[in-house]
């Protein structure tokens, strides 16, 4: 146990369940025995950010005038460090970091670590569609060695639905939808299955064996940055 815990924040809102799901993971991951043993978090859940996705796939609005806003807002407010639990999101990282002096955590790198530790050469990814197309977690998973495998065009949908679903605040249809995709053909040609969407981290509450999600992963690097000796 660290003696003291850096103040997280946590730019939330991209979108509010995978927030929420991201702080809850984050207070199951410490180790504290008591309230008292749990860094002080500062959650500032913004939905009103224009979509990520849309701006990278269709040049919608660009989020980075309101990503660096709350991002000074988590600041200014005492975060000593910033959490992005959102994927798609990590193509803005770099704006993010310029608009504070505090560290803002890179989702991919801790993802790219952690598989790489656990031997996934061939991981199977479940990805929006928009971080499958700005090649993101790809670029970061090829420059460290490993080859992605993706879904089929009827896979990628419906990884794309159960997103949309959860989007649309009917996670209990995107659970029943997503349960299966582990053990579909495309995921069976991967050594390890990765849930590559924060929005799909709290459809599958118990991970099957060789699963991993971004979710939990990102979890434990910011737990392990906050630490202090």
């Amino acid at each position: 146990m660290p003696t003291r815990w850096k103040k997280v924040g946590i730019l939330g809102g991209l979108g509010p369940l995978a927030c929420a799901h991201f702080y809850t993971r984050l207070v199951e991951l410490t180790p504290a025995g008591t309230d008292s043993g749990h860094p002080e978090v500062i959650l500032l859940s913004s939905p009103d950010i224009p979509s990520r996705l849309a701006h990278l796939s269709e040049g919608g609005p660009s989020p980075v005038p309101a990503l660096q806003r709350v991002a000074r807002r988590l600041e200014q407010a005492g975060s000593e460090m910033i959490a992005v639990p959102s994927v798609t999101t990590q193509a803005f990282l770099d704006d993010i970091a310029s608009a504070v002096a505090v560290p803002v955590i890179d989702l991919l790198t801790a993802v790219v670590e952690h598989l790489h530790a656990a031997g996934a050469r061939s991981p199977a990814l479940a990805v929006t569609d928009g971080t499958r197309r700005a090649g993101l977690l790809h670029r970061a998973l090829t420059a460290a060695g490993l080859t992605p495998v993706y879904p089929d065009r009827h896979g990628q949908a419906r990884v794309q639905e159960c997103v949309t679903l959860v989007k649309a605040g009917r996670s209990h249809e995107a659970r029943a939808r997503f349960r299966s995709l582990p053990s579909a053909p495309w995921a069976a040609a991967g050594d390890a299955f990765v849930i590559g969407c924060t929005e799909l981290s709290p459809l599958l509450p118990a991970l099957p064996p060789g699963t991993h999600d971004v979710g939990d992963l990102y979890a434990r690097a910011v737990l392990a940055r906050a630490a202090t000796p």
